[in-house]
């Protein structure tokens, strides 16, 4: 039985598989209980990659945040933005496609500029075709 902590080595063992492994078997080579690899990941807050072909959200937490993983949404982020913490967490994790409005209020509240919102959108236009 271990004490709980993780190596860096198993660390980086999840985040390159993620959404290419499933959860038992990385818990089999990381020696871990599923349970622990999902709180792990869930912790984290890792996406696997199954949901959305284009994570908007993240993407803009990327233009203002280094890790977009650090960002810690308060009771009056999602009052301004009029998303309700489970949305915002379902989008975050791109398990759900935000809506216009949705967009909007997240380029207002987070400052992202017409500009910066418009070549956001069109990277994606193009790399959906190249699929």
């Amino acid at each position: 039985m271990n004490n709980g902590s993780w190596s860096s080595e198993h660390e980086q063992y999840i985040r390159d598989n993620i959404g290419k492994l499933t959860i038992t078997q990385m818990a089999e080579h990381v020696c871990r209980s599923e349970l622990a690899v999902k709180l792990f990941i869930h912790r984290n807050r890792l996406t696997n990659g199954n949901g959305i072909k284009r994570n908007l959200v993240l993407e803009m937490l990327k233009l203002r945040y280094k890790h977009p993983e650090d960002f810690t949404p308060s009771r009056k982020f999602y009052n301004e933005v009029k998303i309700t913490q489970r949305r915002f967490w379902d989008l975050f994790y791109g398990r759900k496609a935000i809506t216009e409005k949705e967009y909007v209020a997240l380029t207002e509240y987070f400052g992202i500029t017409l500009h910066e919102a418009f070549e956001t959108r069109q990277l994606s236009f193009f790399n959906d075709e190249t699929h």
